[in-house]
């Protein structure tokens, strides 16, 4: 509102002194077209008694020489000292000792004037005159209805604004009423959409949004919270019952150390597996992207597997290939679907890779086992997935590698699948990575 009154009061003062302006302009032009009448009257002889009547209220005519000493003069004011100005011609305002002669009295004052001059041919000098102050009248009369005027309007404005802003703004109270009462318990509630059709129906869908995804969000860190401790009882409750069942003797303590092991590091790999899917939750972006060469990753695993196995291991499908992402966490795809094969194959596993096109390799590992139905295929993606459970659990599966393996595949824009082997005949995990940088991986600094 001070907007508002600033800019009515300046735009009140610039008119009141164009009005100012338009009037003295009009005063000037009639003032010097009376003494252009006169003058040319008194050059072809005229009368000069019969010329001095006035055209405007407070205002005189004078003719005389240029000394000052009048010849014939008429109006209310009469100047008492010399009026002709120097030079003579233009319109001026000056300021005259007159005798102004009002119905019931007679008033001697300075007075400020309008005054127009031209001179006859023979050097007789005419004047028109007229005082200012009725200017001065008008425009004080238009500037005080502006002092009225002005406010009533600001008041009249701020009345409306405060009016249609309150209507145009309520459902954005509304929107901010329910999203401070919404909590992390309430993530299911959504705020009003109001039927505007402008941007704040746009702001009500992107709030809503927004809380679609923090309520999947947090659905799914319940979920993995829930199966986190569901997994994590088992191992801690075997190694408590072996030690609460084993005995001292030195014998029974080997077995129950060796089974204490395999517990151990059963829970390890699950507190490690865990720990990467909670740094990574629900999040498909890489921080770490450099050229990692696959190929050197799966002659490493197939060198581990050979070392701690006896399956037999076929590496004559690899290429050399390179591709941009993170080698921690591609490291850990290769080792998990090479695990994969290793729980399930029975003597023999295959590793390929290759390039599929420009910007695109492939990556397949084969075993000859019994394979995954295919209604199946999906489902083994999801986390804590077993389709055997006791024997998974017995071998040491987690239900985690293959999720693990889904997810580092979406952040390197990539995808898994799961066929079975043309070759070996149990299942074959295929996992497609881009050979080349992608939206969605920064590189390192």
């Amino acid at each position: 509102m001070t907007i508002v009154l600033l800019t009515l009061v300046a735009g009140s003062f610039l008119l009141l002194q164009a009005y100012r302006g338009q009037l003295t302009s009009n005063l000037d032009v009639s003032l010097e077209q009376q003494v252009a009448d006169r003058v040319g009257l008194v050059d072809n002889g005229g009368d000069k008694s019969l010329l001095t009547t006035v055209l405007q209220d407070e205002a005189f005519v004078w003719i005389g020489d240029i000394d000052g000493n009048a010849t014939a003069q008429g109006g209310a004011i009469f100047p008492l000292e010399n009026p002709v100005p120097d030079p003579i011609g233009r319109v001026i305002t000056v300021e005259l000792l007159v005798e102004e002669r009002k119905p019931d009295e007679i008033e001697v004052e300075r007075m400020e004037l309008r005054l127009a001059s031209g001179q006859s041919s023979a050097g007789q000098v005419v004047l028109a005159g007229a005082e200012l102050e009725t200017i001065d009248e008008t425009v004080g009369g238009l500037a005080r209805l502006f002092a009225f005027a002005v406010p009533v309007m600001v008041a009249i404005v701020g009345a409306l604004v405060w009016f249609i802003t309150g209507r145009a703004l309520q459902p954005v109270a509304s929107i901010q009423e329910r999203a401070s009462s919404i909590t992390g318990t309430t993530l299911f509630d959504r705020v009003p959409v109001p039927e505007s059709g402008d941007e704040i129906e746009d702001l009500a869908h992107t709030v809503n949004d927004m809380l679609d995804r923090l309520e999947s969000h947090d659905v799914a860190i319940r979920q993995f919270s829930s199966d986190a401790s569901h997994e994590l009882k088992s191992p801690v409750a075997n190694i408590r019952a072996l030690l609460e069942t084993s005995s001292s003797s030195g014998n029974d303590w080997q077995s129950i150390k060796a089974k204490l092991t395999g517990e151990t590091d059963r829970l390890g790999d699950l507190v490690d597996n865990l720990l990467f899917l909670a740094s990574h939750l629900d999040e498909h972006r890489l921080v770490d992207a450099v050229p990692v060469s696959l190929d050197e990753l799966l002659f490493a695993e197939a060198e581990l597997v050979s070392a701690t196995t006896s399956l037999r291991v076929d590496l004559s499908g690899i290429e050399p290939v390179t591709v941009v992402g993170s080698r921690t966490d591609l490291g850990r795809l290769v080792r998990n679907v090479v695990d994969n094969a290793v729980r399930h194959g029975d003597e023999r596993i295959a590793l390929s890779l290759s390039g599929e096109d420009a910007h695109a390799v492939v990556l397949t590992v084969a075993d000859d086992g019994p394979g995954i139905p295919l209604e199946h295929r999906e489902r083994v993606f999801e986390r804590f997935t077993r389709l055997d459970e006791s024997r998974a659990r017995n071998d040491g599966g987690t239900g985690l590698g293959l999720s693990i393996v889904s997810q580092i595949a979406i952040a390197h824009g990539g995808d898994v699948r799961i066929d079975e082997s043309d070759t070996l005949g149990g299942a074959a995990v295929e996992v497609r990575l881009r050979t080349r940088d992608f939206t969605n991986v920064t590189a390192p600094n």
